[in-house]
């Protein structure tokens, strides 16, 4: 895991490269920057652990360039669940929910990454209050397309199983 600092990566990609990321999206250059200043971005090599199970869940992640694969633990077994691309966020599920990881995350590709600490999610919510309010929004969103699209699978499971 190499560090990698907020103004630099910032001035290779331009602030419209990561206002296009679902996660920042609709958030003022100014509260992009202050993530980016204030986060913590590194970069992962393929393979790589982000985050392992049970660890705390004290911050989120958004991946500002490659894939991050999700392995949901149940009954000691690791199943891949879902890939995570480019502006979409991981791990924000436990921070808000106040509870450990549930699964491992591993790097699918050489890719960057922002995390975002409750400290940092704080000041941004006292320095930009309105940003950090479409922020949760775009947290929201993605929460929410993620139930769907696990709904979706149920269904589809539960049709399989009653037609076989």
């Amino acid at each position: 895991m190499k560090s990698v600092i907020g103004s630099e990566l910032l001035e290779q990609y331009g602030i419209d490269y990561f206002r296009g990321a679902s996660t920042l999206g609709a958030l003022t250059p100014d509260a992009v920057s202050y993530l980016l200043d204030n986060g913590n971005i590194f970069e992962l090599d393929k393979g790589e652990k982000l985050f392992s199970y049970d660890e705390p869940g004290d911050s989120f992640f958004v991946i500002l360039k490659g894939c991050i694969q999700f392995f949901k633990i149940r009954k000691n077994k690791a199943k891949h669940i879902r890939d995570y691309q480019f502006g979409q966020e991981i791990g924000s599920v436990a921070m808000i929910g106040l509870h450990g990881r549930v699964g491992d995350s591993i790097a699918g590709e050489d890719s960057i990454i922002l995390q975002v600490s409750c400290n940092v999610f704080h000041g941004l919510h006292e320095t930009f209050p309105t940003d950090f309010g479409i922020l949760l929004l775009n947290l929201s969103r993605e929460m929410a397309r993620r139930l769907r699209e696990s709904d979706d699978k149920l269904a589809d499971h539960k049709t399989d199983q009653s037609s076989g």
